[in-house]
């Protein structure tokens, strides 16, 4: 979004501003905050807005009282914000970033977080807008640090091949290439650690639990019970996303790294499947689970399905499968897991009906950061199905999907039994 510097005509009609009063339990949390932060009506108008959001726009608050999206950007098109306004309303909250321009002409990047309000019945949002120059130039300066470290390390196994040319000794070859395999792991730890650094998705998790905090804070003697849980439930949202994502960078540089190890023990697969939909949530009207085409219990036998795996590695592999497979389906639709056991191996699928993988997406499927072009607001970070394909590359195993796009998705894990 790009704000213009051009007021819109007076309208043929005056707004109705609110009450003082009605904003003033909201105005000390508004006013202390560095960030530009406005309430708006579900038809774009301006219902307040702080000192910062007057400064960031170059508008003073009486004049912003009297305008709306529309005006400050005039390609923002009423049906643009009626968009923008279901989606809010419908998940809580929207983010994006995208470039401010102020009536000077100077522009810079920032990041909008949208949240969802209601207050006597009535709708409102929150609009807050922060600026991400220095995080944009932290990100720019290590992506540049990156690109000096890689070139080092293709001068040295440059100056590698030419000394392996001049030298016929075996014993100076062997050291030198031992010394290039040391520069190549060096490289590795500081690529993962640089993809760890520029993560900038907790800034989401972290605004909506800020401002639900704050929230809380100043109702928390006049919301009831129900008011109260929604935003509640807000907190645990935002805890849960900044906690996995915290787990995967964390486990994905341990692999990068090579410091993640197979260690397999003996495992009552069955159980174990029955533990991960019970920490996940997940009852038989959500994950329809078998075993060898049997429901888990029906049969005695079934129950007794011990295998010899790592733990550990697996259970964020089911993990994130089982959490793409509902998010990426209808609420109403259903996922199947079915696990195998066979002599040499153990197999897992998880089906989904959901939104599917084209083609194209398939083959970049497994790359960090990578997502489906076809997610649209769905939110995720790209880590997920990179972890579980390193993940079961340490067992050994195999990964296959098979996706139709509005048809459904089938991950399909083998792994071989120690």
């Amino acid at each position: 979004m790009v704000f213009g510097n051009r007021i819109l005509e007076q309208c043929n009609f005056k707004i109705k501003l609110l009450q003082e009063e009605k904003l003033q339990h909201t105005k000390p949390v508004i006013d202390c905050m560095a960030d530009a932060v406005f309430w708006v009506k579900p038809d774009a108008h301006f219902l307040y807005a702080n000192d910062a959001a007057c400064s960031l726009l170059r508008y003073s608050r009486q004049e912003l009282l009297s305008m709306s999206m529309h005006d400050v950007k005039p390609d923002f098109l009423p049906k643009d914000w009626s968009k923008y306004w279901r989606t809010i309303k419908q998940q809580g909250y929207l983010y994006f970033e995208t470039i401010h321009r102020t009536n000077e002409g100077q522009s810079f990047p920032v990041e909008i977080t949208m949240t969802y309000l209601e207050y006597n019945s009535r709708e409102y949002g929150c609009i807050l807008i922060r600026d991400i120059s220095q995080r944009q130039q932290l990100s720019t300066a290590l992506q540049k640090v990156n690109q000096e470290l890689e070139c080092k390390v293709q001068q040295l196994l440059a100056e590698l091949r030419d000394a392996n040319k001049q030298l016929c000794c075996e014993k100076v070859l062997r050291q030198r290439a031992e010394t290039a395999l040391e520069q190549e792991k060096l490289f590795t730890k500081h690529k993962a650690h640089f993809f760890s650094i520029i993560s900038h998705e907790f800034r989401t998790p972290l605004n909506i639990i800020s401002l639900s905090t704050s929230l809380l804070k100043r109702h928390l003697h006049r919301w009831n019970d129900e008011k109260k849980l929604q935003y509640l439930q807000r907190l645990q949202t935002g805890v849960e996303q900044i906690s996995q994502l915290m787990d995967e960078i964390f486990i994905n540089s341990r692999a990068e790294a090579e410091k993640l190890k197979f260690e397999p023990k003996p495992l009552n697969i069955i159980q174990f499947c029955r533990e991960i939909l019970a920490q996940m949530n997940l009852n038989e009207s959500i994950v329809t689970c078998s075993m060898l085409g049997d429901p888990f219990g029906s049969s005695s036998s079934g129950d007794d399905c011990t295998v010899c795996v790592d733990k550990t590695l697996l259970q964020p592999i089911l993990k994130n499968l089982l959490s793409n497979a509902v998010k990426y389906s209808p609420s109403d639709s259903t996922i199947d897991l079915v696990v195998s056991c066979q002599a040499k191996e153990v197999i897992f699928q998880i089906k989904d009906r959901g939104i599917g993988i084209s083609v194209a997406d398939q083959q970049r499927l497994f790359k960090p950061f990578h997502r489906g072009a076809n997610v649209s607001n769905i939110p995720g970070n790209g880590l997920g199905l990179a972890l579980v394909k390193k993940l079961v590359d340490l067992h050994g195993g195999q990964i296959t999907v098979a996706s139709e796009v509005g048809v459904g998705t089938t991950f399909t894990i083998s792994l071989p039994l120690v």
